[in-house]
């Protein structure tokens, strides 16, 4: 079994995720309503809680100290992808995603911080040349007006990347030491608890949510099937990483998933020509090739920090 060809699957489908939630959050949700789609992702924990629980009625067995670190894991998925939901409300997926590239820099300050584990002059400059190539990425570039930096885009996706590298960091953590299916039971369970803390101190987006609920009632049945279609592409590719995870090195399996950006540029021109309804993006000779350079150039720093 070619392991390359599975670990391939994996940023396909969440390239397509990625550009369903453009579309969740340009047609059915409009500035602060992003907090009601935070709500209907949140409440997926409680499909797929009992689905886990029937395939390993052991996961009730974790520690409880584990059991608290990864609800805080799941908790702070959600407040990552809030912050990646308003940065894609304001820009295209192809200039957004590749910002997640930044990902594994915070990763490695919170392994430097929390575990003592030293970077070397090699990751440093790795991490330096995935920013070099994400400001690239984030520059409006005009010819007839001065350079424009894309500063909201730029910031939101630099605090949604070190929240999600504090999920990733807390699941790993426990993770090593527990199976799969209890730190994921766990996690999702820390999005139902998202779920309840933003419904009970953030009432604006509570009464989004119900404005949706009650007063749209067709585009609530949209919106969570589109959800749901988009959060089981989510697991499908999560399970696909980590399976695949099993047939090479880790490390390879990483480097792959770094392709995420190249299948959302060209998911994005498909549907610009294709399905301009579903999705459109700037195809202009100067964003295409602004966007390829500095694609390029994140891609190499995220390969640098692989083989460090």
């Amino acid at each position: 079994m070619n392991w390359l060809f599975i670990a391939l699957l994996a940023p396909i489908l969440w390239a397509a995720t990625n550009h369903i939630d453009k579309l969740l959050v340009s047609r059915y949700f409009k500035g602060s309503t992003i907090g009601a789609l935070a709500i209907f992702s949140s409440l997926i924990g409680l499909v797929i809680l009992p689905i886990i629980y029937i395939v390993n009625p052991n996961v009730l067995t974790i520690g409880f100290s584990n059991a608290l670190l990864l609800v805080l894991s799941g908790f702070f998925y959600i407040i990552a992808t809030v912050i990646y939901l308003y940065a894609i409300q304001k820009d295209e997926a192809s200039i957004v995603v590749p910002l997640f590239q930044t990902i594994p820099i915070f990763s490695y300050v919170l392994a430097l911080i929390f575990l003592n584990e030293q970077l070397n002059t090699g990751q440093i400059l790795a991490g330096l040349v995935i920013i070099f190539g994400a400001i690239i990425l984030t520059l409006e570039l005009n010819l007839s007006q001065k350079v424009k930096f894309k500063a909201d885009v730029f910031w939101l996706m630099m605090a949604s990347s070190f929240v999600y590298s504090l999920n990733l960091f807390l699941f790993k953590f426990v993770g090593i030491s527990g199976g799969f299916w209890q730190t994921s039971f766990w996690e999702y369970f820390g999005f139902i608890v998202a779920a309840g803390i933003i419904w009970i101190f953030i009432p604006k987006w509570r009464q989004d949510f119900l404005n949706i609920l009650n007063g749209f009632k067709s585009n609530a049945l949209n919106i969570f099937s589109i959800n749901a279609l988009n959060e089981t592409l989510n697991i499908v590719a999560k399970m696909i990483f980590n399976f695949a995870s099993l047939l090479a090195p880790l490390a390879l399996v990483s480097l792959v998933n770094g392709f995420q950006p190249i299948f959302v540029f060209i998911f994005g021109i498909i549907l610009t020509l294709l399905w301009p309804s579903l999705g459109k993006e700037s195809i202009t000779k100067k964003d295409l090739v602004q966007k390829f350079i500095a694609i390029v150039i994140i891609l190499f720093g995220a390969y640098l920090i692989q083989i460090q």
